[in-house]
């Protein structure tokens, strides 16, 4: 029996490793398509890489250490850092999913930041003063401040769901014609599904034993999930290979004038489209028109929304297969 469980532990600990040494690669292409285009989709995109490739190292250390049986007060800063930092991730996770969807603002980013904050300090402060990570159960004596603990992270798990459907129905609705896969509708319905296991997960960590707890942290959903997003983002690194868009930018002027007819882009949409294909960013771009930067950062809000991407890189690609492919945009 202990054999058999002892080689299930391995199993798990090498599946751990496989999927954050995808998340490290993952890291590596996100942070240089942001060192290349400092977009704030690229670098909403990069903290939410960061932030679930350093939950993942920290999960795993714990879970690690869990499955050991190690002791001391080691494994347990582990247990309280990954509940810390799974409430960043949160909030990393939302803020991708706004600026991908364009539905970001300053009023629901300061409310973002001040949730998780108010969220965090409550239920650590408790966690810490109640002696939760004192044990491998998460468990702590029964009493109204137990119930006040469990309140709080129920309705934060709850209100994160409540955040992922709404989110998800927004994005439907803007989006709704659009027949490619929606990046920022998946992450949002992915987002309220595993909040629905959370829920379970946080029930099964006051009511479980020590034994079943280690079950139920082996059969976290989001180690599949982190692996699809990151052969997704690999796969979308290999199509637009942005290490290499600066061979994509000499497209033909026939290519431009091809994604702005099917893109229906204004004049002006299209005079701006013409001087990013030539390599200008924003500032030259405004200088060239002899029109402001924050007109030019409009203008390319509306192309990047009429052609379906997201980044320049992306737009860049488009227009380099534009004469070679009929897509509909």
């Amino acid at each position: 029996m202990d054999n058999t469980a002892g080689s299930l532990n391995d199993i798990y600990n090498f599946i751990y490793i496989a999927v954050i040494i995808l998340g490290g690669v993952t890291l590596t292409l996100t942070l240089i398509l942001n060192a290349k285009e400092k977009d704030k989709r690229n670098r909403a995109m990069l903290i939410c890489v960061s932030s679930i490739f350093f939950y993942m190292i920290t999960d795993f250390i714990t879970y690690y250490f869990l499955g050991e049986m190690a002791s001391g007060g080691l494994v347990f800063f582990f247990m309280m850092a990954s509940d810390t930092l799974f409430g960043v991730l949160v909030a990393a996770w939302i803020y991708a999913v706004m600026v991908l969807a364009r539905l970001e603002t300053a009023s629901n980013i300061k409310m973002l930041i001040i949730f998780s904050a108010i969220y965090l300090l409550v239920s650590q402060g408790l966690s810490i003063a109640l002696g939760r990570y004192d044990s491998y159960t998460l468990l702590v004596m029964s009493g109204p401040w137990k119930t006040v603990l469990q309140a709080v992270i129920f309705v934060y798990d709850a209100t994160v769901v409540i955040i992922g459907v709404r989110l998800s129905i927004l994005i439907h609705k803007r989006y709704t014609e659009q027949s490619k896969i929606n990046l920022p509708l998946i992450m949002s319905l992915l987002l309220a599904g595993y909040m629905i296991w959370i829920i379970y997960w946080d029930y099964s960590t006051w009511y479980q034993t020590e034994e079943n707890l280690l079950g139920v942290y082996a059969l976290d959903p989001l180690i599949p999930l982190y692996a699809a997003l990151n052969i997704f983002m690999i796969h979308y690194f290999y199509k637009t290979d942005p290490l290499r868009i600066s061979e994509a930018q000499i497209s033909s002027e026939d290519a431009v004038n091809i994604l702005a007819r099917r893109a229906m882009l204004s004049d002006r949409e299209k005079e701006v489209l013409t001087l990013v294909n030539k390599g200008l960013g924003n500032k030259q771009i405004a200088a060239e028109l002899s029109i402001s930067e924050n007109t030019v950062k409009r203008h390319m809000s509306n192309i990047f929304k009429k052609t379906e991407t997201q980044s320049r890189h992306e737009l860049l690609y488009k227009i380099s297969t534009a004469n070679q492919y009929n897509k509909q945009i």
